[in-house]
């Protein structure tokens, strides 16, 4: 049995059918992108109008990393793993409700995707990501606002 100091509140066990969707990184140059493509043949591609700078690296028609270009930082950072649902944004932000974690909640920028950061113990971001469609959920995070990724 494992100890914890954290007591979360009981979650209905449901299926969210999740799936590996990126893993992003902060960088403040082009050195980790190179390093990447080196590493696993992966290839910069398209990438939504995020109003900050940054590289999407594709392996075939997946967007497997993400760079977040942050001129502020020494060395490069984890910024946030990534899962996908198709379940519906609400379901999905009712279950992260339940959790009692802390969250913010974005949309991709010309998509009908909704990203919910959330903040598990520790202040790793696992961002998850869900259809919007049918779904009505409050954003906290603008990225027209804030000019900057939540995660």
């Amino acid at each position: 049995m494992i100890a914890t100091s954290h007591h979360l509140p009981e979650i209905a066990i449901v299926s969210l059918d999740l799936q590996f969707d990126h893993i992003a990184f902060n960088t403040p140059d082009g050195l980790l992108q190179l390093s990447l493509e080196k590493l696993l043949g992966v290839a910069p591609g398209p990438r939504p109008p995020f109003p900050f700078p940054g590289e999407w690296l594709y392996q075939g028609d997946q967007a497997l990393v993400h760079l977040i270009q942050r001129s502020d930082l020494q060395g490069a950072q984890l910024s946030h793993l990534a899962l996908r649902t198709n379940q519906p944004a609400s379901m999905l932000l009712e279950h992260v409700r339940a959790s009692g974690l802390p969250y913010r909640i974005a949309v991709v920028p010309r998509e009908l995707t909704c990203q919910i950061f959330v903040t598990l113990p520790g202040g790793m971001v696992l961002e998850l990501a869900a259809p919007m469609a049918g779904s009505e959920v409050e954003i906290t995070h603008d990225y027209q606002q804030h000019q900057q990724a939540p995660a």
